[in-house]
C-alpha cells in the first residue's frame, strides 16, 4: 500500500509533458533494494534522502540507510524531526506500533510539531482508528493553516462513512486556485472513491507527476484506467524515472492493467514484469505489498482464493475504505 504522508510537506512544479512509450525487455531485471554505507548525514540530508526516497523508483533504494542511520540518531541524539522522519521509514514497512510509539515520544517533547501530528493522524487512519485520527488533526488548529487542518480532519471522516459530505465540505472550505497541493490531492481521491474519474482527474490536472510522490502517480494512473486512458499510462509512468528497473510494485501492477486493457496496440511486457514480481513477494511472503499481491491476482492472474487470501492480509495492516472494497471484490470473486 501506497501512502501520501509526504506530500503534506512536498513541493509540486508544472505539470508534465507526455512522453514515448517505453517497452520493457524480458530480461528486464525485476526489482533493486540497493543501501549504501555512507557517512553520517546531517539531518537536513536525511530530510532531502527522506523526500527524494518518496518518488517513483526510489521508495526502496535507500530504506536500509535511513532506517539504520534514523534508528541510531534517535536512540543517541533525538530531535523532533529525527523522530518523525525515523517513524515515517517504520510507517513505510507497515510496521505501525513501533512507528505510533515514536510519534508519542516526539509529541511529549514536542507538541507542536506538524508533521509528526500530521504522520501520526494518518497510521491511525490506516488502522481505523477514527476518532483517535480526528483527534490529531484537531490538535493542529492553532499550529499551522485552516487548509491543513480541514484537509486532515475531512480526510478522515470521509474514510468512516461521511465520503459525500466530506467532499462537499473540503470542495468548499478553499477557493480552488488557492487550494495546497495536498488539498488537490485528497480531493482527488475522494472524487475517484465517488466514481467521477473526470472531476478527480480536474483536481489535479495542475500538479506535476516529475518528482511527484508514488501516491499521486498512482492517484493519476487509477483516474486514467477508470477513464480508460491506458496508452497514457503506457506513456507517462516509465517516463519518470530513468530507473524503470527499479519501478515500485504498484505502479507496475497498474502498467500491466493497462497493458492487458490496451487491445489497440497489444503488448505482455509490463504483464510479464509484474508476473515475476508477484513471485519474489510471494518467496519473501512480503506482507507491505498484499494489496498489490491481492488485485494482481484479481485483475491481471485471476486466481480468486489468492486474491482473497492477500486481501485478508492487507486487511489485518490497513482498514481504510479501498482496503475494505478490496476485501469485498475478493470475497465475491471467491464465492
Amino acid at each position: 500500500m501506497i501512502t501520501r504522508v509526504l506530500i503534506y510537506i512536498t513541493l509540486i512544479v508544472p505539470f508534465h509533458i507526455w512522453a514515448e512509450p517505453y517497452i520493457p525487455s524480458g530480461e528486464t531485471v525485476i526489482t533493486k533494494a540497493r543501501s549504501t554505507n555512507i557517512a553520517t548525514l546531517s539531518t537536513n540530508e536525511l530530510m532531502a534522502l527522506l523526500l527524494r526516497s518518496q518518488q517513483v523508483g526510489q521508495t526502496e533504494t535507500n530504506q536500509g540507510l535511513l532506517k539504520a542511520q534514523l534508528h541510531e540518531r534517535f536512540i543517541h541524539s533525538p530531535t523532533a524531526d529525527i523522530g518523525y522522519m525515523y517513524a515515517r521509514v517504520l510507517q513505510r514497512e507497515h510496521l505501525f506500533p513501533k512507528a505510533l510509539l515514536v510519534t508519542q515520544e516526539v509529541l511529549q517533547q514536542h507538541p507542536d510539531h506538524i508533521n509528526t501530528r500530521l504522520l501520526r493522524a494518518n497510521m491511525l487512519m490506516v488502522q481505523g482508528k477514527f476518532s483517535a485520527a480526528k483527534e490529531q488533526c484537531l490538535q493542529l488548529v492553532g499550529l499551522t493553516t485552516i487548509d491543513v487542518v480541514n484537509t486532515c480532519a475531512l480526510d478522515v471522516l470521509s474514510q468512516n462513512g461521511q465520503l459525500a459530505q466530506s467532499y462537499q465540505s473540503l470542495k468548499n472550505s478553499s477557493v480552488p486556485h488557492k487550494q495546497s497541493d495536498t488539498t488537490r490531492h485528497v480531493l482527488g481521491e475522494m472524487a475517484l472513491r465517488l466514481n467521477n474519474p473526470k472531476a478527480a482527474l480536474n483536481h489535479i490536472n495542475t500538479l506535476s507527476l516529475a518528482n511527484a510522490p508514488v501516491s499521486l502517480v498512482v492517484l493519476w494512473a487509477d483516474i486514467q484506467l477508470a477513464l480508460g486512458h491506458y496508452q497514457k499510462i503506457l506513456n507517462t509512468i516509465p517516463s519518470l524515472t530513468n530507473d524503470n528497473q527499479n519501478l515500485e510494485d504498484a505502479l507496475l501492477l497498474r502498467l500491466a492493467i493497462a497493458e492487458q486493457n490496451n487491445t489497440k496496440n497489444p503488448q505482455n511486457n509490463w504483464q510479464k514484469i509484474m508476473a515475476k514480481r508477484v513471485e519474489l513477494r510471494e518467496l519473501r511472503q512480503d506482507e507491505y505489498h498484499a494489496s498489490d499481491l491481492a488485485r494482481y491476482y484479481l485483475d491481471l492472474n485471476k486466481q480468486p482464493d489468492k486474491a482473497l487470501y492477500w486481501a485478508k492480509v492487507n486487511w489485518q495492516h490497513a482498514k481504510l475504505e479501498s482496503d475494505q472494497q478490496l476485501l469485498k471484490r475478493a470475497q465475491g470473486a471467491s464465492l
